[in-house]
């Protein structure tokens, strides 16, 4: 009895691991998608809610759970030195490097089948500059102070389209779109400030040592009066004013709040060094 309660535990401890690498806690960003789609939905009804699912399914789990499954095996050596990230499945040798390697194939290849077959080649294209700006990042990006900040955020608008083409493939929010990736800047810069918060948390980032003194601060302030110009221009403000809304909220809260309430800093160092 003991022996199978054992292997019992070994396995759920083994799908945990698993499911880890999908990294379930940034699936957050699916926020931008929703807003995209209810800002130009005609009507919020069940079939809208089929759709989101199906591309949460597909985009969320399957496609970004193959990419963020990338990124472990491309960041190996680096979270072996890290604190808290060695103990991740990969760096602990929990998971094998070619196991790891097949689930990223088989997510991304299902993800970008459904992203086709289910949404058409709009949405499937996407999926499939998803997949490519990651492999920029990966293979380019990632080592190049700035660059590899704007390359990371060009996928928040790129969501927030995305859910635009669910509902209406005959619209193009630029000014929106440019407001996610104000945001997405914002996102990115509260990572790299956490990151220089604690020392050996940057081990293998390259980048981060080129962004000294306050310099993020001072990019969060700067997206952020950007957020608020494509909010005052925006043609489109009476069909998205809730997508702005959300944004602005939030960037206040969880980026720039991070500057004064302690709660929310501990909150993104629990986010991130996990």
């Amino acid at each position: 009895m003991n022996e199978s309660n054992d292997s019992l535990a070994l396995k759920q401890e083994s799908l945990n691991d698993y499911l880890s690498l999908i990294r379930f806690k940034f699936h957050t960003n699916f926020a931008f998608v929703v807003l995209g789609a209810i800002s130009f939905a005609e009507k919020i009804d069940a079939s809208l809610f089929a759709s989101l699912v199906v591309l949460y399914f597909s985009f969320n789990v399957c496609l970004y759970g193959g990419i963020y499954t990338v990124n472990a095996i491309t960041d190996l050596e680096k979270d072996a030195k890290h604190p808290l990230k060695k103990n991740r499945p990969l760096p602990s040798g929990r998971i094998s490097k070619s196991a790891a390697a097949t689930l990223a194939i088989s997510l991304i290849s299902i993800g970008t089948a459904i992203g086709f077959l289910y949404f058409g080649l709009q949405i499937g294209g996407i999926y499939l500059t998803f997949v490519a700006i990651n492999l920029f990042y990966s293979l380019i990006a990632r080592n190049i102070p700035y660059l590899e900040l704007f390359v990371n955020a060009t996928t928040m608008p790129l969501r927030l389209l995305m859910g635009t083409l669910v509902v209406a493939n005959d619209r193009m929010p630029v000014l929106l779109m440019f407001a996610a990736f104000c945001t997405g800047i914002g996102f990115l810069a509260v990572r790299r400030i956490v990151e220089k918060d604690v020392a050996g948390w940057g081990e293998g980032r390259p980048a981060l040592k080129s962004y000294q003194g306050g310099i993020m601060t001072w990019l969060q302030i700067v997206f952020f009066a950007g957020l608020m110009l494509a909010f005052k221009f925006d043609p489109l403000l009476d069909r998205s004013w809730i997508a702005y809304t959300i944004m602005l909220t939030y960037y206040v809260i969880f980026c720039l709040g991070m500057h004064v309430f302690k709660p929310i800093r501990v909150y993104w160092r629990q986010i991130y060094g996990s």
